[in-house]
């Protein structure tokens, strides 16, 4: 049987491939966010060398049980072999009293045994031999699948990282696609603003919005090259956790452009958007009243805490310092 075709220089440029296509994958859909782009990492050839491997050690593995049969038959003819041999060898010269021929005889028999038993042991080290050789061969191609398995693993894991990152940002798309009635809210004395006013609809709360955080924050605006449309961006302290500005429901929360983001809709296609968060504390569909806590506020570019805030209308932001009175 011809030996395994070897695939060390395959697998060595495979091995390169599992850290250039994963810069690939991140210069692709992570970082730019399109996960339309084509799958760099080159899977269907990383396929075609494991079913190689897999060729090759289920040939391995079939020789092996062949030659284990074989050696079962091989020590029993041995042990029968050997058994008959002794038995002629004490026989000695008895068989010469009944004639010279027939004590010939004994002795071509005796020398045909010693023949087949010398063939049979002969055999039996062969068959080991390639037993080594096989069992060498099936260890070296365990080893050998190692780095391509850990490749195909990667492949898998980025593809989950890309088809998760495009699901959330449909969902976040998706969240600005329509809008309920507010839900009917409680409030605490200076927690946010008063109920009367968001009975009239989030569109009277204009200029009497609460701050998104709690505590001492310094704020600037981001204009429309810097973000989707007109944005604030509040410097908060350490341990900041933003909250609602008013009583909705939440329409989206979960990571998105590298972290935490919760979308509040508050009827009449009015949202309010919170982003960097480190982490959250609600989940799609929830209904919170205003001033709750939704997580806490995410640091980002050495800056400390920063909370991104938006008011949108439908799908367009609208500025949100006046609504704060800012």
């Amino acid at each position: 049987m011809k030996r395994p075709i070897r695939l060390e220089a395959n697998l060595r440029r495979y091995c390169i491939a599992t850290l250039s296509g994963c810069l690939l994958i991140a210069g692709s859909g992570i970082a730019f966010g399109d996960p339309s782009r084509s799958d760099p990492l080159p899977g269907g050839d990383l396929d075609v060398m494991l079913k190689q491997y897999d060729a090759q050690e289920q040939s391995a593995q079939a020789e092996l049980d062949s030659i284990a049969k074989d050696l079962k038959a091989t020590d029993a003819r041995i042990v029968g072999r050997g058994r008959g041999y002794y038995k002629q060898l004490r026989a000695g010269l008895l068989p010469a009293g009944n004639g010279f021929d027939e004590l010939v005889d004994h002795a071509a028999n005796v020398e045909r045994t010693r023949l087949a038993l010398l063939r049979d042991l002969e055999h039996e080290s062969a068959l080991h031999k390639r037993e080594k050789e096989l069992n060498d061969q099936l260890a070296k191609i365990k080893a050998d699948r190692v780095p391509l398995e850990v490749h195909r693993q990667a492949m898998t894991e980025a593809r989950s990282a890309l088809q998760q990152q495009a699901e959330r940002r449909a969902a976040f798309g998706r969240a600005f696609e329509g809008s309920t009635t507010p839900p009917v809210a409680i409030y605490g004395p200076d927690t946010g603003p008063a109920s009367d006013a968001m009975a009239d609809g989030f569109a009277k709360t204009f200029g009497h919005l609460p701050l998104p955080l709690a505590g001492r924050a310094e704020y600037r605006r981001i204009d429309k090259s810097m973000s989707d449309g007109p944005a604030l961006e509040f410097v908060a302290l350490r341990g900041a956790v933003a909250r609602t500005v008013a009583p909705g429901r939440v329409r989206f929360a979960d990571k998105h452009d590298g972290a935490f983001e919760v979308i509040l809709d508050h009827g009449d296609r009015y949202f309010t958007v919170y982003g960097n968060l480190a982490s959250v504390e609600v989940k799609t569909g929830d209904v919170l009243t205003g001033n709750t806590a939704l997580g806490p506020v995410g640091a980002r570019y050495g800056e400390g805490p920063i909370l991104h805030f938006e008011i949108r209308q439908g799908d367009e932001a609208v500025d949100p310092a006046p609504w704060l009175g800012l």
